[in-house]
């Protein structure tokens, strides 16, 4: 029988000849070797020559054939991804959470003194509402998609971090089908913003498996979506009430105008680590 530590080793050189960049492919063996044996990186480290099944084996041979032979991402091969240290479930049916969300609601909690009405546009793994009621449990949350099958993911995202009760979730194209007489503190979107043309560019990890509504804007900049959501979002803020969205590479200066142009004030731009303005 291979040693767990051969066994990450072999999946490392693996990934890497597949042009996948060294750290990430640590990353990704790390993941596969944690979810098959179902061990922490600490047991990997405590206990490098932990022995393996056979049948064992093959399901982690199954799992990296598919990462490298149909480009899925390790965390839909797994089906979980992390996000502000909490674990969802993900399949193709949704985007994978990404650390540039989570800024999104960290400025979202820095804006809150008291409980609030919040509603997250595209919900998706409904990521960013579960934080939000992890962290404001006094908070009227509602949680909308135009796919429902994403709805379903993030009830159920929304269940295994036991705040289920503190969320509503409605099938919606943006404001469509939410009560005309509700108004919010706060409206918080994470929209498609990559406009076609970009598809190209995209690794074959987002652009073949990520879905396609979640991803891409109809228009050649990537903004369109916002310049719905800014203008719907207008009637549907409380006095003093905040949008908070984030945006693509480049997009924060147009994104900004469509907001002055629809009469927001106050408007700040926040970056992520690679100091691009993100939110």
């Amino acid at each position: 029988m291979k040693t767990i530590q051969k066994i990450f080793q072999n999946i490392v050189k693996k990934l890497v000849e597949k042009n996948i960049d060294l750290a990430e492919a640590k990353i990704e063996a790390g993941m596969l070797v944690e979810n098959v044996f179902n061990l922490t990186n600490k047991d990997l480290i405590l206990n490098p020559s932990f022995k393996v099944s056979d049948d064992k084996l093959k399901k982690l041979d199954f799992l990296v054939k598919k990462r490298i032979d149909e480009r899925i991402p390790v965390q839909y091969l797994i089906n979980k991804a992390w996000f502000m240290n909490e674990e969802f479930y993900v399949d193709e049916n949704v985007l994978i959470p990404r650390p540039e969300t989570e800024i999104l609601v960290e400025e979202v909690l820095k804006l809150i003194e008291a409980p609030k009405k919040i509603i997250d546009i595209g919900t998706g793994s409904g990521c960013i509402a579960v934080m939000l009621a992890k962290k404001l449990p006094q908070a009227k949350i509602i949680a909308s998609d135009i796919s429902e099958k994403a709805l379903k993911i993030a009830k159920f995202n929304a269940e295994k971090q036991k705040v289920k009760d503190k969320i509503e979730f409605v099938h919606s194209d943006i404001f469509e089908n939410i009560d005309k007489n509700e108004k919010f503190n706060i409206i918080v979107s994470n929209p498609p913003y990559i406009s076609e043309k970009e598809k190209e560019t995209l690794q074959i990890e987002v652009s073949g498996h990520e879905p396609y509504l979640a991803l891409f804007a109809d228009d050649e900049t990537g903004i369109s979506f916002y310049e719905k959501l800014v203008k719907q979002a207008v009637s549907r803020l409380c006095s003093g009430g905040f949008l908070a969205v984030e945006v693509g590479f480049s997009q924060a200066a147009p994104v900004k105008e469509i907001f002055i142009k629809n009469g927001f004030e106050n408007i700040q731009n926040v970056k992520d680590l690679s100091g691009i303005e993100r939110v």
